[in-house]
Order: structure tokens, then C-alpha cells, then sequence
């Protein structure tokens, strides 16, 4: 049903990519990356795979927008880490001597706002250039079957020999360990 109602989408594949970019950002007020990724990926893969979008592009652009709930208030956990060691309340820096005021939460709120409009433009120009994600993945180097690996059986006069556990070395870790 759900994979009915985002491929009858108008738009197609861009009307899809509208939806699917905006409906995580309302879901981030509440659930954070993981969440999303369970409960989202599962439900987006198949309608991308079936409107025949790039699902490399598609994970990545998923990615950068699910990104912004580490800042996205109220349950970014990176505004809680920041939380945690922001001072709660004033304190004479040590440096200076002066009294600093306190880091509010409001204040972290706000001071995540440019990082979550970075994360935007981010979506937007993933989805504007997908060759930025994509661009190399046609690029073959080589076939990878045709790739031999040949493991010497001997040892061949001149190779360097890995260390005895009988050598005297200077900086012989078990012994140093084993005499305290």
C-alpha cells in the first residue's frame, strides 16, 4: 500500500525525491537517526528501486538527510553531548579570571540552526549533481577476476626473515613486560 501510494505520486521520480526529502525532516523532531533508518529505508528502497532511481545515490542522499537529527533540536544528540559539557552555570575561566555566564540550551538551539541549513544545501546538491556521488562508480580500473595473487612458499635469498622469539633484541616487549 505504501509502495503503491509513493510511485502513483505526481511528479515521478522528482515528486518521490520532494516526499521523501521533506517527510524525514518532519520525522526528526522526534525520532533520531537510527529510528529513521530502520523504520524509513526499509519503506523507500523498493519505490526508489522501482521509479529506477540510482539506490547508491539514493542511500547517500538518505544519509546526508538523516545526518541533520544528530543537530536537529529537540533530540539531537549532539546538542545533548554539547549539553552535557557546556557550563550550567557561571564560572571564573581560568585564563582570563572573568566571570563567564552560563551556555543556555536556548543557545545551543540556535547555535545548531546554520549547521541544519548546511545539511539542506547539502540534500539540495546532492539531489542537483547526483555525478557528485555517482561519478566514479562507472570508472572501472580493471577486472577484478583476472586479479592474481601469488604467496611465496619459500623464502627467497635476500628477503628480510620475520624475527625469531630466540633473537636478543633490545626492544623485546614480553621480556619487559615478564620481569615486573
Amino acid at each position: 500500500m505504501v509502495e503503491h501510494l509513493l510511485t502513483s505520486l505526481p511528479g515521478g521520480q522528482l515528486g518521490f525525491l520532494i516526499v521523501v526529502t521533506s517527510s524525514p525532516s518532519c520525522s526528526r523532531f522526534f525520532l533520531d537517526f537510527f529510528e529513521l533508518a530502520f523504520i524509513i529505508v526499509p519503506l523507500l528502497a523498493p519505490v526508489a528501486d522501482k521509479l529506477g532511481i540510482d539506490l547508491i545515490w539514493f542511500g547517500v542522499l538518505l544519509g546526508v538527510n538523516m545526518q541533520t537529527s544528530f543537530m536537529h533540536p529537540p533530540f539531537g544528540f549532539a546538542l545533548f553531548y554539547l549539553r552535557s559539557v557546556a557550563p550550567g552555570k557561571e564560572y571564573v575561566d581560568k585564563l582570563t579570571g572573568k566571570l563567564t555566564s552560563p551556555v543556555t540550551t536556548g543557545q545551543i538551539y540556535w547555535g545548531a540552526v546554520p549547521f541544519v541549513v548546511i545539511q539542506v544545501i547539502m540534500v539540495a546538491i546532492v539531489i542537483g549533481f547526483p555525478k557528485l556521488v555517482t561519478g566514479n562508480l562507472e570508472k572501472s580500473l580493471g577486472d577484478p577476476s583476472k586479479v592474481q595473487l601469488t604467496v611465496p612458499t619459500e623464502e627467497t635469498p635476500g628477503e628480510a626473515q620475520a624475527p625469531s622469539k630466540d633473537d636478543q633484541g633490545g626492544d623485546d616487549l614480553e621480556k619487559m613486560f615478564k620481569s615486573k
